[in-house]
């Protein structure tokens, strides 16, 4: 009989050594950053943006999954009210597009200063058509 205490005393100190381990183990991962919340942009944030793509689609959500609301074309002006910047580092803005009022996020980096006085600005040209 004594034999048999032996084995369940060490198939329970086994058993608590490899639960410690197994809870030790699954602390050592550091927790995935937080999302950083959308906020107002910083207060020294230049005003003024324009659209620098040839077009940008304006969404629902800063996501390219987001559903698009309309469209941005370039030269656009467009005032930057909200941003938020994902996980992977993806920075997105949410803005209010000039005279026609649309309001939804695009990605940060589609929108540029506008050029100066006197200075055209810089509009990708889209490709030809397919022939």
């Amino acid at each position: 009989m004594p034999a048999h205490v032996g084995r369940a005393a060490w198939a329970s100190l086994s058993l608590l050594v490899l639960t410690l381990l197994a809870v030790a183990v699954g602390t050592d991962h550091p927790s995935p950053p937080p999302e950083q919340p959308p906020g107002p942009p910083p207060a020294d944030a230049p005003h003024g943006w324009v659209v620098a793509a040839s077009a940008a689609n304006v969404r629902r959500e800063h996501s390219v999954d987001g559903a698009v609301l309309g469209l941005a074309r370039c030269g656009e002006p467009a005032e930057i009210v909200d941003t938020w910047i994902s996980p992977l580092g993806t920075r997105w803005s949410r803005i209010v597009v000039g005279p026609s009022g649309l309001t939804g996020w695009v990605l940060r980096s589609l929108l540029s200063h506008p050029a100066p006085p006197g200075r055209a600005p810089t509009c990708p040209t889209p490709p030809p058509p397919d022939a």
